[in-house]
């Protein structure tokens, strides 16, 4: 189950059924009645751990704040190009 947080009210939002796209910015409304404003969450899954990392903004971010972003459970970046160096520097030691 993912879980994404409301911005402006810190409403939770559960997607159950994890049927939200991954891997590109959208919108929804916020379910609490007394916020229902608009917000964009991106739902990314880390090449490091498989994990599926969800951020959230009150407005759309800019590209450097979406190249910032890392796997809230192991750190990596979701695009997984901090673990290729680690395994390119790792099989470079080896030989």
């Amino acid at each position: 189950m993912l879980t994404l947080i409301c911005p402006f009210c810190r409403h939770e939002h559960a997607d159950d059924w994890e049927c939200l796209d991954s891997g590109r910015a959208d919108t929804m409304r916020c379910e609490n009645p007394a916020c229902n404003k608009r917000f964009v969450y991106l739902a990314r899954e880390c090449l490091a751990c498989g994990g599926e990392s969800v951020f959230t903004w009150g407005e759309m971010p800019a590209p450097e704040a979406l190249a910032a972003l890392f796997c809230e459970h192991c750190g990596a970046p979701p695009d997984g190009k901090a673990q290729e160096a680690k395994s390119e520097g790792a099989a470079q030691r080896v030989q």
